[in-house]
């Protein structure tokens, strides 16, 4: 678990799942507050993506705060993220599945891939972005230059 500065007095937190990805919860906090982070992980999660495994660092810029075991279910989900290949415009559904190690693309149409997150490796600063434009309701400006295009 990470707890993660914005910068404005506020803080976000995360939770590295399986591999690079990590999910984000919907729950902005004070600066330095105490959480219970076993509380913490049943709020509502704002969003799932990759992030660079340098954040998880003591040196990344992210408070590390504690392990928190993931569930049988959550340590088996699979995640599906959209790609879009930037000659070709094709598009596909890249799928990760931890409890059997496999990965892969299939084929897709831009109705398979609306709702799911854009395939990328996010850095520290584009993930702070998103959580403060995420908690003041605007549109991110890095989701939005990775919106799929017909």
């Amino acid at each position: 678990m990470v707890r993660i500065d914005l910068g404005d007095g506020r803080c976000a937190y995360g939770r590295q799942l399986t591999g690079v990805a990590v999910e984000f919860f919907d729950r902005v906090g004070a600066a330095g507050e105490l959480v219970d982070l076993l509380e913490l992980v049943t709020a509502p999660v704002a969003f799932t993506i990759w992030v660079a495994d340098r954040a998880f660092r003591r040196s990344g810029g992210w408070e590390l705060l504690d392990a928190v075991t993931l569930s049988q279910e959550e340590a088996s989900r699979t995640y599906r993220f959209a790609k879009q290949d930037a000659i070709s415009r094709r598009l596909s559904i890249y799928t990760t599945d931890p409890v059997s190690g496999t990965y892969g693309e299939t084929p897709a149409s831009l109705e398979e891939c609306q709702g799911l997150e854009r395939a990328a490796v996010w850095g520290v600063v584009h993930v702070e972005d998103r959580l403060r434009d995420h908690f003041d309701g605007r549109p991110n400006r890095w989701v939005e230059s990775m919106r799929l295009r017909p």
